[in-house]
């Protein structure tokens, strides 16, 4: 084992705060009713003492050598935090009578508090995040010296120490308490799941189900990532957990190492779009929209449906560019009663899930029952975790350090939302876009979707959809749309800002494992993602695509299934550059079909109802006209 493996007798206490938080965690959920504001402290205070605890200075590079200047600065971050909050619950009954004062004790603890949190994250997410909020916090002082709509009065130090730290909107604000109370229980969930054997039963079947498609190990990659990415809370953990499977079984079939690591990321980021759970997220849009949960859930399912099609229909065409066949009958996986089984470590939890949903329990609770279910399953169908039930603790471990980052994260992200609600540059933001779109909303969505983007490279989906969904979301409603809709449309390009280039965190996780370059697996993710990241634009266009939204309409919903079905054929022939009827296809037919696809999304009837039309001559009638199969080399197969 070497030094680096080698986990010191703190790191050890750390991995065990983070097992007993888990527990802690469910305890909570089914036994008691704790203090709002103790409970916000105590869970960002629990996951700082975690996270300095399992991810030590002296890991970090610089600090190898220098073991004596590590402690040295991890005393200094444990002293400032300890005393930070020991001063909070000093002015706590300040807080709540309102006679809280800014003197220079109650600001020197408050800021020992911030920087300590802040450097935590760092170690948790790297510098994006981080960097985000210091540009938020250099805004809010810099205000009265700034251009246009970016002007404000500014605020000085006693009031950026009172908005952030000594106040319930901003590091133990409202999206605190709400991540402490819905969210955590969802990772821990997660990593539950993972350890039960679910995860390699799951793909065994899918590999066995798909295999007599062409390209099959990646529609048995895109459906594992897919389940397990929506109870992710991180598109890179996702791919670092499936990923090992999958892209080498991606790889075997003839694909690319570019091709393998972006059905890999671009599945794993789709799976937190996906319902009934969508990473946790879909119960802080709940909470924003005031919706019901199952509402919510309702509205995301049939954009991740389509948005799967689209991905599929990519693979399959690739598949067929590259004359990749179906397996060989002897390499077919036989699929068991056994099988069969085991498929129920998956789908047994989130039935159980779903059910408590229905019933009307809160998602604490729903998510609690799935652990518990998800931890049966496991030791009545898979002996393995029935002869270790170390595997319990493990995954308990792993919920609970997952736990303690987001919850840095959600801590950071309450000074960002502290700063734009003192500022109100979200509220001018808003009134601006919307402004501008009360006659251009195409350009308004287009907008928001690249400030979506912008904000969200980098960062893990919930914060990333939580900074957007307050400046943008808002924005796309006073333009117009349906509150639904405008935040199903920024969760969409936040969770896909981890395969846009040049940041594409989500690609660099899954290159190295590949054997490929991060920035072309990123443009191939970014090509076979298309549909997934059009899909918002139709549904804004096309509310009843989301089944809850207001003045919903048959036709209108039917129309735009129609539309997406013949844009998904064009787009994935095209782009994919092979038709399974055609063949291989030339460049002026895959410009053209490019066109079609894009005509076919277009929401007015006298031109998508002709483009739908010719997509379907596209593979039939005109086969021999500007159809027809070119005379083209054949490319050796997993170029």
């Amino acid at each position: 084992m070497t030094t680096q493996a080698r986990k010191s007798p703190l790191e050890r206490v750390g991995y065990a705060a983070a097992g007993l938080f888990s527990l802690a965690i469910m305890l909570v959920i089914a036994f008691f009713a704790l203090d709002e504001a103790n409970a916000r402290f105590g869970t960002i205070a629990i996951s700082a003492a975690i996270v300095i605890l399992t991810s030590p200075a002296v890991r970090i590079r610089g600090f190898e050598r220098r073991a004596w200047l590590s402690w040295l600065f991890d005393g200094l971050l444990v002293a400032s935090f300890i005393w930070s909050a020991w001063w909070f619950f000093k002015v706590k009954a300040e807080l709540w009578t309102g006679f809280y004062m800014a003197t220079p004790m109650n600001i020197a603890a408050g800021l020992a508090g911030v920087i300590s949190l802040v450097l935590l994250t760092v170690r948790a997410w790297g510098w994006s995040l981080v960097i985000m909020a210091a540009a938020f916090v250099l805004f809010a002082f810099a205000g009265p010296w700034l251009p246009g709509l970016l002007e404000h009065f500014g605020v000085g130090i006693s009031d950026f120490m009172q908005i952030v730290w000594y106040s319930f909107d901003g590091v133990f604000g409202r999206t605190t308490g709400l991540v402490a109370d819905n969210v955590l229980i969802f990772l821990i969930f997660g990593a539950v799941l993972e350890r039960t054997g679910a995860g390699q039963s799951l793909i065994h079947l899918s590999t066995a189900l798909t295999a007599r498609i062409r390209g099959g190990a990646a529609h048995a990659a895109i459906v594992a990532s897919a389940v397990f990415g929506m109870m992710s809370g991180s598109v890179a953990a996702n791919i670092a957990g499936t990923g090992v499977f999958t892209i080498p079984m991606i790889k075997r079939q003839g694909f690319s190492a570019n091709f393998a690591g972006a059905v890999e990321t671009a599945a794993s980021s789709g799976g937190q779009l996906t319902p009934p759970i969508m990473a946790a997220a879909v119960f802080v849009m709940a909470d924003l929209v005031g919706m019901p949960f199952a509402y919510v859930i309702a509205a995301a399912a049939l954009p991740a449906l389509f948005k799967y099609i689209g991905l599929f229909s990519q693979v399959y065409a690739e598949a067929i560019r590259l004359d990749i066949k179906t397996l060989r009958k002897e390499d077919i996986p036989t699929i068991t009663p056994r099988d069969w089984v085991n498929s129920a470590l998956v789908f047994l939890p989130i039935a159980a899930l779903m059910a408590t949903f229905i019933l009307g329990k809160s998602p604490a609770t729903a998510g609690l029952v799935g652990v518990l279910t998800a931890i049966g399953a496991g030791i009545v169908l898979n002996p393995e975790f029935r002869r270790k039930p170390g595997r319990i603790a493990q995954a308990l471990t792993d919920g609970g350090i997952s736990a303690a980052q987001i919850m840095l994260a959600v801590g950071v992200i309450g000074i960002v939302l502290a700063v734009i609600n003192e500022t109100g540059v979200a509220i001018r933001f808003a009134t601006s876009i919307s402004a501008f779109g009360e006659d251009f909303l195409l350009a308004a969505l287009v907008l928001a979707m690249f400030g979506a983007l912008i904000l969200g490279m980098g960062l893990p989906t919930l914060p990333a959809y939580l900074i957007i969904a307050i400046m943008i979301a808002p924005a796309i409603v006073k333009a117009g749309v349906p509150p639904i809709a405008a935040h199903m449309f920024v969760l969409y390009y936040a969770v896909y800002s981890s395969i846009v280039p040049p940041i594409a965190y989500g690609c660099y996780v899954a290159a190295p494992i590949a054997g490929g370059h991060p920035l072309g697996t990123a443009f191939v993710a970014l090509r076979i993602s298309i549909v997934g990241l059009l899909v918002p634009y139709v549904f804004v266009y096309s509310p009843s695509l989301l089944l809850v939204a207001d003045g919903f309409s048959w036709s209108e919903l039917t129309f735009a299934v129609l539309r997406l079905l013949a844009a998904i054929w064009m787009f994935g022939t095209s782009l994919g550059g092979a038709d399974p009827i055609i063949g291989r296809l030339a460049l002026h037919q895959r410009a053209l079909r490019l066109v079609l696809g894009a005509a076919c999304l277009i929401p007015i009837a006298f031109v998508w109802v002709p483009a739908a039309a010719l997509a379907v001559m596209a593979g039939l009638s005109w086969k021999r006209l500007l159809f027809r199969q070119p005379d083209i080399p054949e490319t050796p197969t997993g170029r």
